[in-house]
C-alpha cells in the first residue's frame, strides 16, 4: 500500500509541474574528434538528438557561453574580447535563463568562474574553487535540491579538462614553445587521458538524475564551448588565437522525456542552441529584444530542413602572435566542408577544403578556384553585417 501511494504521489508530482526541467551541462574544452575516450558519453549519443558538426561562435568559453545564452553572435552581444565580459548589452539581449525566471522555473548556475555566463535570469550562480573538492558530489547535490522545486534550470560547468590544461599545458608552455610543439603524440596522450576522466562524471551525473526520476520530465543537453589544440598550430597551445577545427567544431547532445533520438551531421551552430532549448519548453521569444541569430535545431530532427546553415566564428587571443583581448581580430566562414578565414593583423586570406585537407595544413587561397571569391564575399558580408572593423588602420 505504502508503495502504491508513493507511486501515486510522485504522478501527482509530474502532474503538477508545468512544462519541462532542464539541465545543461558544457564539458569545456572537450574536442568532437575526441569523444570516443569517453564511452559513457559517446553511449548517449545514440540516446538522444546529437548535432556532431556544431561550431562555436567563438573558441573560448567567455563570448562561446554568452553567445550559447543569448542565441545571437559576440558581435551582437557585446561580449567580442576578453575584455569585453562586462558589456554583455543586458538592456538589449535577454537570456535564456531570463526566460525561464520569468516562466517561474528555479534558476542555478555551477561554475568555475562566475563571469563565463550572463548572470541576469540566475537566482544564484556557485562557484567551484577549480575543480578542487568532488565536482559530482557538489553538483549531484544541486541536481537534488533543484528537483525539490516546481520546475527548474540548471547549468553547470563540467571545468576538469579546462583546469587540466590550465594546470599542465598554460603553466609550462607559451604559444611558440618547441618543446611542446615538437611533441604531439605526448600532447595528444595527456590531453586525452582529461577525457578519459570525464568519463566518471557523465556516468554518474546521469546515474544520479536516473535515480531522481528526471528523465521523465527533464530536457538534458550536453555540449562543448570549444575544442582544444594539441600542438597542431604554432602560436595556439591551448584555444582562441585561432578558429581551425579543432578549436570551433563541437558537438551538442540533447536528451529528451521522449527519448527522440536523431544522428545530425550537418552543419549547426552553438547560437542554435538557445532558441532549440526554447521550442522545447515552449517559451517565446521575446520581440522587444536583438531578433536571436540562431535558429532552432528541431526542423533538422525530421529532415524538414535541407539547406546547411551558414556557420560565422571569431576569435582575438589573450596571447598567441598577433595578442587582441580587445577585439577580435581572427575570423571566418565555415560552409559546404569548406572555410576561409582572415586575419585582421597581418590583412591575410587562408582558403581551405575539409573534405581532402581536414587538418588544415594546405592553404589554397593562391590557387585559381571560383569559390574562393564566393567564400570571400560571404565573409566580408558576414564581418560588415556585424559592423565589425576588420580593415587595417
Amino acid at each position: 500500500m505504502n508503495h502504491l501511494l508513493k507511486r501515486f504521489q510522485e504522478f501527482l508530482h509530474r502532474r503538477d509541474k508545468q512544462g519541462y526541467n532542464v539541465v545543461l551541462i558544457t564539458l569545456d574544452a572537450l574536442r568532437g574528434d575526441k569523444i570516443s575516450l569517453c564511452p559513457e558519453f559517446a553511449q548517449l549519443t545514440t540516446q538522444g538528438i546529437f548535432m556532431s558538426n556544431m561550431i562555436t561562435s567563438a573558441p573560448y568559453t567567455l563570448a562561446a557561453m554568452h553567445s550559447i545564452f543569448s542565441g545571437l553572435y559576440p558581435a551582437t552581444n557585446g561580449v567580442n574580447a576578453y575584455y569585453n565580459m562586462f558589456k554583455f548589452r543586458k538592456d538589449r539581449c535577454k537570456t535564456m535563463t531570463e526566460y525561464f525566471r520569468e516562466a517561474g522555473y528555479y534558476t542555478i548556475a555551477d561554475v568555475v568562474n562566475k563571469n563565463i555566463i550572463p548572470s541576469q535570469g540566475f537566482e544564484k550562480v556557485s562557484v567551484h574553487d577549480n575543480d578542487k573538492g568532488n565536482l559530482l558530489k557538489r553538483q549531484s547535490e544541486i541536481i537534488s535540491e533543484a528537483a525539490k522545486k516546481r520546475n527548474f534550470f540548471v547549468y553547470f560547468q563540467y571545468s576538469h579538462i579546462h583546469n587540466q590544461l590550465v594546470d599542465n599545458v598554460a603553466k609550462n608552455f607559451d604559444d611558440f614553445s618547441e618543446e611542446y610543439f615538437n611533441n604531439l603524440q605526448r600532447n595528444r596522450e595527456r590531453y586525452g587521458q582529461y577525457v578519459k576522466e570525464s568519463n566518471y562524471y557523465v556516468k554518474h551525473i546521469m546515474a544520479h538524475m536516473q535515480s531522481l526520476g528526471l528523465r521523465e520530465n527533464t530536457i538534458i543537453i550536453f555540449h562543448a564551448d570549444h575544442g582544444s589544440s594539441v600542438g597542431e598550430k604554432k602560436g595556439e597551445k591551448m584555444y582562441g588565437s585561432f578558429t581551425y577545427d579543432y578549436t570551433i567544431k563541437t558537438f551538442c547532445l540533447i536528451l529528451t522525456p521522449q527519448r527522440k533520438t536523431a544522428q545530425i551531421a550537418q552543419q549547426t551552430r552553438c547560437i542554435d542552441i538557445m532558441p532549440t532549448i526554447l521550442e522545447l519548453t515552449g517559451l517565446k521569444p521575446g520581440e522587444a529584444y536583438e531578433p536571436l541569430q540562431g535558429k532552432s535545431l528541431l526542423p533538422l530532427t525530421d529532415a524538414k530542413e535541407k539547406e546547411e546553415r551558414l556557420a560565422f566564428c571569431e576569435t582575438g587571443g589573450l596571447y598567441g602572435p598577433w595578442p587582441s583581448p580587445g577585439a577580435h581580430n581572427v575570423f571566418c566562414v565555415r560552409k559546404g566542408n569548406k572555410k576561409i578565414i582572415f586575419k585582421k593583423a597581418t590583412q591575410e586570406w587562408e582558403f581551405y577544403d575539409l573534405n581532402t585537407d581536414p587538418q588544415e595544413t594546405k592553404n589554397l587561397i593562391r590557387e585559381s578556384f571560383p569559390e574562393i571569391g564566393e567564400y570571400k564575399a560571404l565573409l566580408t558580408r558576414e564581418m560588415e553585417s556585424k559592423n565589425i572593423d576588420w580593415k587595417a588602420s
